[in-house]
């Protein structure tokens, strides 16, 4: 009797009888009834596309030519101005929040009802109200009125990015403008040099794209964390200023502090503007609204498209 050979417990056993009684029953169900794989299955769909759909790209394309064509012509009219816009954005101090302007009105309208109310009070019941005046007043809330530009009127640089896909529902002509400006994908990113002409070709496609003015801070941010280069036509990620001194160390731009001075500057070389701008390749950003929010939460970017101004920051910090 061997003696070196090892006892196998019954359970053991008990589980390899039955994964060996399972993959049997297995065998004889493929050969009764073959089922197929999930590479067999693959067929090409036909998707099926409602004549109401049909219909309704139609009318978006017309319409959307049409407002092309008199932009072209007409221009913005009183759409859009022509000198430089600036507004008030109100900030609680309390509170550390912003507030809306229609909410700032009605506390400006409940002080002055109080203040009313109070007068009333003094001027029926003499001094012995004004102890009482006091304890019911309001508390006073520090607002701090911050002005800003609403439009991009008398800047340099401007960024510019495309919001709505530029699909078969848009008419050419616009397609080719959104080309022009380099903006072929549905959020890319571009720095423009705002002239007259860019100026135009923007308002030919405002409801596509969401254009501003972006402060030092945010081009820097851009430049460093959304960064690429295109060399030999391919899509380089800026890892090392040694790739912008072989590039552009012709025009004695070395780094990146370089190509930021570039974009920011006020006294603008074109030609230097116009180099970094076909260095740097279309910046890829994010969307605002994820599809969670847009699809369960309804929460939708409105009617938010065309110039912003300084608030641009703000789009731009929540996309990158």
């Amino acid at each position: 009797m061997n003696t070196d050979l090892q006892l196998v417990p019954e359970s053991l056993l008990k589980k390899r009888h039955d994964l060996d009684a399972l993959k049997a029953r297995r065998a004889a169900a493929l050969l009764t009834n073959p089922r197929t794989t999930r590479k067999q299955i693959s067929k090409k769909q036909v998707r099926i596309i409602k004549p109401e759909t049909i219909l309704c790209q139609a009318r978006a394309r017309k319409n959307a030519g049409v407002r092309y064509n008199r932009v072209q012509k007409k221009g913005m009219q009183k759409r859009a101005s022509d000198k430089e816009v600036v507004k008030n954005k109100y900030w609680n101090e309390g509170r550390e929040e912003e507030m809306d302007e229609g909410e700032v009105l009605k506390q400006k309208e409940l002080e002055a009802a109080q203040a009313a109310a109070n007068n009333e009070d003094d001027g029926e019941n003499g001094e012995d109200v004004a102890p009482k005046r006091k304890k019911s007043k309001l508390p006073e809330t520090q607002i701090q009125e911050i002005p800003y530009k609403a439009n991009s009127i008398g800047c340099t640089t401007i960024f510019c990015i495309l919001i709505r896909p530029a699909v078969h529902a848009t008419p050419k002509t616009v397609r080719r403008t959104l080309s022009t400006l380099r903006l072929r994908k549905v959020h890319e990113g571009v720095f423009l040099q705002y002239t007259p002409h860019i100026r135009k070709m923007l308002h030919l496609v405002e409801p596509y794209v969401l254009y501003g003015i972006p402060s030092v801070e945010t081009i820097g941010d851009l430049v460093r964390r959304r960064g690429f280069c295109k060399i030999d036509g391919k899509r380089v990620q800026i890892s090392d200023n040694n790739i912008i001194e072989e590039n552009l160390g012709d025009a004695g731009l070395i780094c990146v502090e370089d190509l930021i001075a570039v974009l920011t500057s006020k006294d603008m070389d074109a030609d230097a503007f116009g180099k970094v701008a076909k260095f740097l390749w279309p910046f890829r950003m994010g969307a605002r609204k994820s599809k969670f929010q847009k699809r369960l939460l309804d929460m939708k970017d409105g009617k938010l498209y065309g110039d912003q101004g300084e608030v641009m920051n703000g789009y731009i910090r929540e996309m990158l």
